[in-house]
């Protein structure tokens, strides 16, 4: 009897004690869980606002490549405007002759009209035409060196942004390693 009293006590104890190291067990993981999220706060905390800091940075910069690139094309475009002034108004000059022409119901006087035409604005057409070309090609290299600029000045920027954020999101997955959160 006592031994069956011992053995019964023994296997109490040993119920009690399994269930101690359990319930013991429990409140460590409990603990460790409270401190890897309070950890996990932390780097947070830490890194999130330089992520948001790189977002603003990334934002002015590519806003400052649009803006610089629409000031430089405005300016360019009322550059041009005293030469656009010109053309218009010797192909007005030629018009004005045309519809003179236009306006002759006498079939001798309107084939002269035009055969003038050729002889006193062929030069001004080839003027015109010449000059027009020449204005169109350089403003269209002008604009596609605005164009390039824009589009390094952005890279630039893009570039910045993913170097950037790689590297917080390293020092981020880093301090969440660091502490076993991760």
């Amino acid at each position: 009897v006592l031994k069956l009293i011992q053995s019964i006590s023994f296997e109490v104890s040993a119920d009690q004690s399994r269930a101690l190291g359990s319930l013991s067990s429990y409140f460590e993981d409990e603990n460790e869980a409270a401190s890897k999220l309070r950890t996990t706060k932390k780097c947070f905390a830490r890194y999130f606002p330089k992520l948001e800091e790189e977002g603003s940075t990334w934002s002015l910069g590519f806003n400052s490549c649009k803006e610089n690139a629409t000031n430089k094309r405005k300016s360019l475009l009322t550059d041009v405007g005293d030469a656009q002034k010109r053309i218009r108004e010797a192909a007005l000059n030629i018009r004005s002759f045309i519809d003179q022409c236009i306006a002759i119901s006498d079939a001798l006087d309107f084939f002269n009209c035009f055969a003038r035409m050729s002889k006193q604005h062929s030069t001004a057409v080839y003027s015109i035409s010449y000059h027009a070309l020449e204005e169109s090609m350089i403003l269209n290299q002008q604009l596609s060196s605005i164009q390039v600029e824009h589009y390094l000045c952005t890279n630039r920027t893009e570039d910045k942004y993913v170097t950037g954020t790689n590297k917080i999101f390293r020092a981020l997955d880093h301090c969440l390693q660091q502490n076993g959160t991760h």
